[in-house]
């Protein structure tokens, strides 16, 4: 539009000089004049508008300009946010996820997880979790499950579990890439020391042995009588009543049983007590007897049968005590030998105590 003003007006202004000079009308020319002066006016006009457009739209209202501080106000909040959450522990995120199992670990090893690294944390909570998957049970119980599982285990075990488990534990670390104060081992050896100093401090074998008179009041032989029944005890421990370790004269607690009889037969120490206090003829006597009480009771077999095994392991054991056909303990001892009462089965039984005494 502004174009087509300057050519009309130039056409114009050029007519209008021409009719002037020429004398003829002039109302041609300024028509034309006029108009382009009309024309390059809203050409103008028009220009001006859009440049006052583009000035607008470029140029930020309050509005946008307070929408932009708020955006930015929000992003630097979510990059702290981040860097907040980049910055929560494991044990922190593992806490807030399972609160419950987090207060039960804390309470289980008695350690202070916000002092570990995130990788002995996860370490030690995954070993946890393998122990519980193999028990089938909660954090909480998964402790009272593995001592239930060592009160089945004497004292005299004890010692030799733990330097087992010590190696296991070296095993274990490697096989998941672990620490080995992080592996399930170490925790078990915790409990296995543990247990080992209640039992030791402990009157837990007093449970097992009937009031006696005051010691000043009995004889030197009643006192050793009582010794020697609390060394025997004291090897059986907590497993008293548990038949998988005690039933029998091939089990565990009858073996424990035979190596305290003949320590204290071949311990030329208490010989020469027992000499000096009058009673050395009646030494062997006193602990074969009491030997026979306890693994009558608590094995539920004749010391013969124990005294056999031991010294035969592999021999089929054959006593005067117990038929070897159907167990019975109603035995006749006959001329021709040993009868059963209840098969009629019949046998000889020519070793005794005293070849095995002597033996050791």
């Amino acid at each position: 539009m502004k174009i087509v003003g300057y050519i009309f007006t130039a056409i114009g202004g050029l007519a209008l000089i021409g009719g002037l000079a020429a004398g003829h009308s002039v109302f041609g020319p300024l028509f034309w004049l006029a108009l382009g002066i009309v024309l390059i006016y809203f050409g103008k006009k028009k220009e001006e508008e859009k440049r006052s457009a583009k000035s607008e739209a470029t140029t930020p209202s309050n509005d946008n300009i307070h929408q932009n501080v708020n955006t930015q106000m929000v992003s630097a909040d979510a990059g702290k946010e981040e860097v907040k959450r980049e910055t929560t522990t494991y044990w922190e995120k593992y806490k807030s996820e399972n609160p419950a199992k987090a207060s039960q670990l804390q309470a289980l090893l008695g350690v202070d997880f916000s002092l570990l690294s995130d990788n002995d944390a996860q370490e030690k909570i995954n070993s946890v979790n393998r122990l519980c998957s193999q028990y089938s049970c909660e954090i909480k119980d998964v402790k009272k499950r593995c001592l239930q599982d060592l009160e089945q285990f004497p004292l005299s075990f004890l010692s030799k579990m733990i330097e087992m488990t010590e190696k296991e534990k070296e095993q274990e670390a490697f096989n998941f890439n672990i620490a080995q104060e992080n592996t399930v081992c170490a925790m078990m050896i915790g409990w296995m020391k543990e247990r080992k100093e209640i039992l030791e401090n402990s009157n837990v074998y007093n449970n097992h042995i009937e009031d006696d008179p005051a010691e000043d009041q009995l004889t030197p032989e009643e006192s050793f009588r009582k010794r020697y029944t609390n060394a025997l005890l004291k090897r059986i421990g907590g497993n008293a009543n548990n038949a998988l370790f005690c039933e029998g004269y091939d089990s565990p607690i009858a073996h424990e049983l035979m190596d305290v009889m003949y320590a204290f037969l071949k311990d030329t120490t208490e010989k020469e007590r027992a000499d000096s206090h009058g009673y050395g003829k009646r030494y062997t006597s006193v602990i074969i007897e009491e030997t026979e009480k306890v693994t009558k009771q608590y094995c539920h077999a004749a010391l013969q049968e124990c005294v056999e095994h031991f010294n035969f392991p592999n021999k089929k054991v054959v006593t005067s005590f117990r038929c070897p056909y159907c167990g019975s303990w109603k035995v006749w001892d006959e001329d021709y030998g040993f009868e059963c009462a209840e098969c009629g089965c019949t046998w000889h039984a020519p070793l005794g105590y005293n070849l095995y005494l002597e033996k050791h």
